[in-house]
């Protein structure tokens, strides 16, 4: 089949693309950025924010001849979601609006988590604390800021008391959240009519103790396991997803975010990719 995966430049587009060449599958790329990559053929695209996104990207679908389309960038996400059905009957792994559309805001996705009884982090936006004693009271020292809407570890920060003048400053657009110092975990994930789920323990992070895995291993951890089932069917997502999952001190395990895309470490979960194409008929 040729498929086309979108971000072939990134840490998830490059290995979702190298698993594809390895099944036997002809890939198309598209980057904003120049890439080269041995087997795959790639063109240059406008970022996810620009006008001409999504007609360069359907227009490129059909020279190409694109039987299924797979993105792996977090802000093309939303986008794709809502509109590229309206412009392209080529099927996408991505799934419905509203629950990407929730998936994004980091705010969005602990609240909606937390009404369905799955347990996330304590957070507050920033709106909602006008003193250093609500956040001890509240969150806890220390605490975590970080955009409602970024990946990776963009713009995460691990505030102390003394960061409370930085804090102030903050708009609505960021979250406070608890620190949970324990396990971080990726689950990657799949719920589709064949659904699937690989526990992979992040054992070294890129920015120290916040961020994207440098480095990661495949674990037996059930409860990891249920509490990204329970997220993923509370956010209501199908599809691929690269759930960020920590232990609080107490051993119990809590959601911090989660990524409706393909996760940069899918090498190491390749039966999340296999259910993704046995469902889609690949």
């Amino acid at each position: 089949m040729k498929i086309m995966v979108t971000g072939i430049g990134g840490p998830a587009g490059r290995n979702v693309a190298s698993l594809l060449l390895e099944r036997g599958h002809s890939v198309i790329g598209v980057d904003m950025q120049r890439i080269s990559l041995p087997g795959v053929k790639v063109h240059r695209i406008p970022p996810a924010s620009h006008p001409s996104f999504l007609e360069k990207l359907c227009t490129l679908a059909v020279e190409e001849s694109i039987q299924l389309m797979i993105p792996t960038v977090s802000e093309e996400l939303p986008i794709l979601a809502s509109e590229w059905i309206k412009w392209s009957d080529i099927p996408a792994v991505i799934s419905q609006k509203q629950a990407v559309y929730d998936a994004d805001d980091k705010f969005l996705t602990s609240k909606r988590l937390s009404n369905h009884g799955v347990c996330v982090p304590r957070y507050l936006l920033p709106s909602q604390v006008s003193s250093p004693e609500e956040i001890s009271l509240n969150l806890g020292w220390p605490c975590l800021s970080k955009p409602r809407v970024g990946r990776g570890g963009r713009e995460v920060v691990i505030r102390n008391v003394k960061d409370w003048p930085a804090i102030s400053m903050l708009d609505d657009r960021y979250i406070l959240q608890e620190f949970i110092p324990g396990t971080d975990y990726a689950p990657n994930v799949y719920i589709g009519k064949k659904s699937a789920i690989v526990v992979l323990e992040k054992t070294m992070l890129k920015e120290g103790i916040v961020g994207n895995a440098a480095e990661v291993k495949r674990v037996n951890a059930p409860d990891v396991a249920d509490i990204a089932i329970s997220a993923a069917k509370a956010m209501n997502l199908t599809g691929p997803m690269d759930i960020d999952i920590r232990r609080r001190n107490d051993n119990n395990p809590v959601v911090l975010e989660i990524n409706a895309r393909f996760g940069a470490n899918i090498t190491q979960a390749k039966e999340v990719l296999d259910a993704v194409l046995e469902d889609f008929g690949v």
